[in-house]
């Protein structure tokens, strides 16, 4: 293998992880323009590589909420929420490795409040989105980074 760059290996890494997300969410699905749509974008050439973080779920039954590909999947990405998003998986108390965050359905629990929902990879499998209110730390976690999508 040729002499590379840690910041090199560390997109290729993230550009890989990122096709293997999309992978397994679903297949590629074909917009109203008829441009294929992917359900994970990876970072454009030249701009930073997104790291992948892990947070802590400290609640118990907590669902991660996702959708089909196609229109489905696009409503629930937009816009994450208990409406356009089903359940994929239940975590409780775990640590999770997670992707990005982003606004959506402001979720009200035990005291505390949030409109930001981040992309986390369940135990079991299953990619999908998690309210920060039942994240350790603030509403808009720190050390995660928000979503290009």
């Amino acid at each position: 293998m040729p002499n590379t760059s840690p910041r090199t290996l560390r997109a290729l890494t993230t550009s890989l992880l990122v096709a293997a997300v999309a992978a397994l969410a679903g297949p590629a699905t074909a917009s109203a323009t008829g441009q294929p749509t992917a359900t994970v974008r990876p970072a454009a050439a030249g701009a930073a590589a997104m790291d992948f973080t892990k947070v802590h779920v400290w609640a118990t039954g907590v669902n991660v909420r996702n959708a089909a590909s196609g229109i489905p999947f696009e409503t629930c990405k937009t816009f994450p929420s208990r409406q356009n998003c089903q359940v994929v998986a239940t975590v409780s108390r775990t640590t999770v490795t997670a992707y990005c965050q982003k606004q959506g359905e402001l979720i009200s629990d035990s005291g505390y409040s949030s409109r930001w929902w981040t992309y986390v990879e369940s135990p079991s499998g299953p990619w999908g989105w998690v309210n920060n209110v039942y994240i350790t730390g603030d509403e808009h976690l720190a050390h995660v980074s928000d979503c290009p999508f």
